[in-house]
């Protein structure tokens, strides 16, 4: 507890705030991550007088938020009222808070990247980021690596640390996810990084405030689903401006056994088609992803490739190998393929060649494609059209679309009349668990939020471009390819669904002699060539 001269406290902090305090100085980096109300900007304001820093001439501290208006509307203020009663004076044109022994703390933002440059003079014993989301991964590994050091006379008298907070969401939710809460999600465990430089994070929630008013929990209830779970809990996996929250890696307690996008792997039936989709890039990630599609329509993706800084020599021959095991019906990769890159030939001409097979340019409607994870990850049902609201079918209206706006129009006005969906159908998109980097692509579908809204103030339906996309724009890809496959191979699906029932019946009897007659017979009524097998493994 801090208290005036006179002996008025003026600041205690909680249990949860405490905590975070007794963080061993050892520890560079230190993270106090949570919901709102969970007291972050103040624990910021105040580690350094706590320790007694501030008492030091040769101190420099700096808190930092993204923008300037946010300091001036939201921290200075309160940093006033805190600071003053330790001789604090604000300099409004340095933005410096100089107290009497001399130490100084700067109130500073970093809105660009290269904004980083304006603290290269500077030797930083304390930094404390707020916001931490809404910084890039860049800014923040700028200055954590490359200013906040202390000079070795003052080693063991001051500090040498970054201490940061923030709430889930924003730009860089996915760097701060992965950094802090990822490896350990319960929190309080130090982790050892690279160079042996630790880190930890402690987590807090609205409850964890006494001073929170029940009144505001309440209204933070009223949010939308996502904006709920992270303004109140704090959950890293649902927060603001989630494109996707209907994705689920694992099932909420509240919600039905069907609200799982991530399963188990299993053994894939030979006879379920295969699609694969690449995500091409050098500097940036190539994504490449391979998925089987059941004869009830559902995709489940088996196994994920990523390559970094390699040229399509040598990543191709990697995925080569699984074109030829998996023979898929479909390869599609993203439209930026179609360029020479000062080549005689295309990146797909290029990629095509080396992996012996017919490569072609995926879809590039990117509001289609959310559009489409969006149904393909949906595990409610649709609402029920009540019974009076109900178009009635119409033969003429029907015969009048068919011959006038052709024959997808008038597939989807027999749509409308197709009976309610069996909820156990949905959702129609899964990730195999733990297999081959594919939790990559669940990391993609958490981490996309929509673009920012444009200057009237109209909502942008566009998932923002962010470091780590590529497994979402690849995953749009594939939906496409095998939506595609759904709409134009009926006759493959019907085959599909003839093996799927041979090879169930073969599990209910146990009669192999039947089942070969059987897939015998079905081969030679749908001139198929290939020979008779059962599974060919999961497809690793």
């Amino acid at each position: 507890m801090l208290k005036d001269p006179d002996g008025t406290a003026f600041w205690k902090p909680t249990i949860k705030q405490e905590r975070f305090l007794q963080i061993p100085l050892t520890v560079k980096e230190g993270f106090y991550a949570g919901a709102l109300m969970a007291g972050k900007s103040d624990v910021l304001l105040m580690y350094p007088i706590v320790f007694g820093w501030h008492k030091h001439p040769e101190f420099k501290g700096v808190f930092l938020r993204r923008t300037m208006p946010e300091l001036e509307n939201e921290i200075i203020p309160r940093a006033k009222e805190y600071y003053r009663h330790f001789g604090g004076k604000f300099n409004g044109s340095t933005h410096f808070f100089t107290f009497p022994s001399g130490a100084l703390i700067k109130m500073g933002h970093c809105e660009y990247e290269k904004d980083v440059h304006d603290y290269d003079s500077m030797q930083i014993n304390y930094l404390g980021i707020d916001e931490l989301s809404s910084f890039t991964e860049y800014i923040y590994l700028y200055l954590t690596i490359e200013r906040v050091r202390t000079p070795k006379h003052l080693s063991g008298i001051l500090p040498e640390i970054v201490r940061c907070a923030s709430n889930p969401g924003n730009i860089g939710h996915q760097f701060v996810y992965k950094r802090f809460i990822k490896p350990y999600p319960q929190g309080g465990k130090i982790l050892i990084g690279r160079g042996g430089v630790r880190r930890v994070f402690i987590p807090a929630t609205i409850d964890d405030n006494p001073h929170a008013s029940e009144q505001y929990k309440r209204e933070l209830d009223a949010l939308p689903e996502a904006e709920r779970k992270a303004k109140k809990f704090g959950d890293w996996t649902a927060y603001e401006g989630q494109v996707f929250d209907e994705f689920r890696d694992k099932r909420f307690p509240d919600e039905p056994e069907n609200a799982l996008h991530v399963v188990e792997p299993f053994e894939i039936p030979y006879w379920w088609p295969k699609i694969c989709a690449i995500d091409w890039g050098f500097a940036a990630m190539c994504s490449v992803g391979w998925a089987a599609i059941s004869p009830n329509k559902k995709v489940y993706i088996y196994r994920h490739q990523h390559f970094y800084g390699k040229k399509i020599e040598e990543w191709a021959p990697e995925v080569a190998h699984f074109v030829n095991k998996d023979n898929p019906v479909d390869i599609v990769i993203c439209h930026s393929a179609n360029q020479h890159r000062g080549d005689p030939h295309t990146i797909l001409e290029q990629v095509s060649e080396a992996l012996g097979q017919s490569v072609r340019l995926g879809e590039r409607d990117r509001i289609g494609g959310k559009q489409l994870l969006h149904e393909y990850l949906r595990w409610k049902p649709k609402p029920k059209v009540p019974i009076g609201e109900q178009e009635k079918f119409d033969q003429e209206i029907s015969a009048w679309i068919l011959r006038n706006k052709g024959l997808d129009e008038y597939k989807t006005y027999l749509a409308h009349f197709n009976p309610v969906e069996v909820v156990e159908n949905i959702p129609r998109l899964f990730l195999f668990k733990d297999e081959n980097d594919i939790s990559l692509i669940g990391d993609a579908i958490k981490a996309c939020v929509y673009e920012k809204s444009d200057r009237d103030g109209k909502k942008k339906e566009d998932v923002a471009e962010f470091n780590g996309d590529d497994p979402y724009d690849m995953l749009r890809m594939l939906l496409h390819a095998a939506d595609s496959f759904f709409s134009v191979a009926i006759d493959e699906q019907q085959k599909l669904n003839k093996t799927a029932a041979i090879v169930e019946a073969l599990q209910q009897s146990g009669n192999m002699t039947g089942f070969y007659m059987q897939m015998r017979k079905a081969e030679e009524e749908d001139g198929l060539e290939k020979p008779v097998k059962m599974f060919h493994g999961r497809s690793r």
